[in-house]
């Protein structure tokens, strides 16, 4: 878990933060581009002094803000059709991305912060302004749809349609 307690002074941030930062940002983006504007909005908001966890709470504001706005950050249904053909195809070379991205954006930003990030159900909370319970319920949730997303449905073949054997 990184430690969020490290205070840091702007123009002296340690390339393992930048580098921390700009992976959560890209698990909750999916775009470089996108990322790349996120994480120049975090450093832009910060203040002479900060540490990780005020650098992580304003980089869930401003992702949360662009998702509810829409401003072509948030995934629209037909994105998540797609990426979840993809994945039912075992076209997609990243399939836990895309399965991250097919998720609502909190519940995509509460799984980064605890399985990614590795931060406990009260430092999700205080960063992302949830109460702990909202922040259970969508870990239950988006670990329940990253399941259907990852693991095929006792019913279907587990092996590609490419390596089935024609009778």
């Amino acid at each position: 878990m990184p430690n969020l307690d490290k205070t840091f002074k702007q123009g002296e941030y340690p390339e393992q933060i930048v580098d921390l930062l700009y992976n959560t940002g890209y698990r909750l983006t999916g775009k470089h581009l996108e990322t790349q504007e996120l994480v120049e909005g975090v450093f832009n908001t910060l203040n002479n002094n900060a540490n990780l966890k005020t650098a992580l709470k304003s980089m869930c504001l401003i992702y949360m803000n662009n998702t509810a706005s829409g401003g072509g950050k948030n995934l629209n249904s037909s994105k998540v059709s797609s990426s979840s053909t993809l994945l039912d195809k075992g076209i997609c070379t990243n399939k836990i991305q895309a399965a991250l991205l097919a998720l609502p954006p909190i519940e995509r930003l509460v799984l980064v912060l605890r399985e990614i990030l590795g931060l406990n159900y009260a430092d999700i909370a205080e960063i992302t302004g949830c109460e702990k319970i909202t922040v259970t319920r969508l870990l239950t949730a988006g670990r329940g749809a990253l399941r259907k997303h990852l693991v095929p449905h006792p019913g279907r073949n587990r092996r590609p349609e490419r390596y089935t054997v024609a009778k």
